[in-house]
């Protein structure tokens, strides 16, 4: 009796050389695994790293989240706002659904992260701790 081959597909942990295919709404990855809006039918400039693809490149999408959201304590542009919390919390939902395994992998190495929040104390602002488990996330 033969032996049954079974192929099973998994993102990669990190692959940022190509595209990864990964989309959400108008926003695409490219080469070198940045988001570009493709909604204007533009293109993109291949110069542009401002948006990182949480799917190829998890690990950086999340690093660069938690190094805003410890940083910002309030924001306000076009009628979004939010504080450093919700940035955190953002970029932690987006990842896990754009790459469950790495984003897991990658919360893991973080540690914890110290968003900011504004409130009315003296110095404006207190820290919020996020990303404070200590076992891996089951995906």
């Amino acid at each position: 009796m033969p032996e049954e081959t079974v192929l099973i597909r998994t993102l990669p942990v990190e692959r940022a050389n190509s595209a990864c295919g990964y989309t959400q709404g108008d926003w695409e990855c490219r080469e070198g695994g940045y988001l570009w809006y493709a909604g204007d039918g533009e293109g993109y400039d291949p110069e542009d790293t401002s948006e990182i693809c949480p799917c190829c490149r998890t690990k950086d999408f999340l690093e660069a989240a938690k190094d805003e959201a410890e940083a910002c304590s309030s924001y306000s542009n076009c009628g979004d706002s939010g504080t450093g919390v919700d940035i955190w919390a953002s970029a932690e939902k987006v990842a896990l659904r754009a790459n469950p395994v790495a984003a897991a992998q990658a919360l893991q190495e973080l540690g914890v992260v110290a968003a900011l929040e504004s409130d009315d104390s003296p110095d404006g602002y207190s820290v919020v701790l996020c990303n404070t488990q200590t076992e891996a996330i089951a995906v």
